[in-house]
């Protein structure tokens, strides 16, 4: 459980390895952790590497992730039966492609539950393939996977993509810009400031 913020500054440290995955239960309580990684070499970047049954909760990212390629704002890759809940990113991220608000990638294997869930954060692809190869929330999702009362509002600058992913399993989901192919139902910024959208995602 985090106790406070933590903030990792440029110090690239990650959560979980190929190897080890992380397989626990991540409580963020509320908090923000902080993360300001600038590497224009670096890819596979995420605060937390491989998970594994993983539950992460509670957690709100913050910062910047500013490297090269298949980038993500929560999770790298993603195996097992994988929770994530009441979590927001609200990372810039930055690079040259393979760019995802919240998770890179969900193995075939994998069945992620991703629940009351929200991607503020700016994606930016500084090539015209990386425009192509993005999502506000899950890049690769080629597992099992059921996305519930989330919620896209960050910016990017997307060609093509997906505002959530490349699935079927969305239910209750909205968002105020499009990133490529879009899912759920459009909302507009005055729905937001008027509360109308925090009563839908109650369904």
């Amino acid at each position: 459980k985090m106790t406070a913020d933590v903030n990792l500054g440029n110090e690239i440290v990650m959560v979980g390895g190929r190897d080890n995955k992380y397989a626990g239960t991540f409580d963020g309580q509320g908090h923000a952790l902080t993360v300001n990684w600038k590497d224009d070499y670096a890819s596979q970047k995420a605060p937390f590497y491989y998970v594994d049954g993983a539950t992460i909760k509670n957690l709100r990212i913050k910062g910047e992730i500013l490297c090269n390629y298949e980038l993500a704002g929560l999770i790298y890759s993603v195996y097992g039966y994988t929770t994530v809940l009441s979590c927001v990113s609200e990372v810039d991220i930055k690079g040259g492609s393979y760019l995802a608000g919240m998770i890179y990638r969900v193995d075939p294997r994998a069945k992620l539950t991703m629940t009351d869930c929200v991607v503020k954060g700016n994606i930016t692809a500084t090539t015209d393939i990386g425009k192509k190869y993005m999502a506000g929330f899950i890049w690769y999702l080629l597992g099992g996977h059921s996305l519930t009362n989330c919620l896209y509002i960050g910016t990017n600058n997307a060609t093509e993509g997906y505002t959530f992913g490349g699935g079927y399993a969305f239910k209750n989901c909205y968002y105020l810009n499009a990133c490529g192919k879009t899912h759920g139902t459009k909302v507009t910024l005055a729905q937001l400031k008027s509360g109308e959208v925090t009563k839908k995602l109650q369904a």
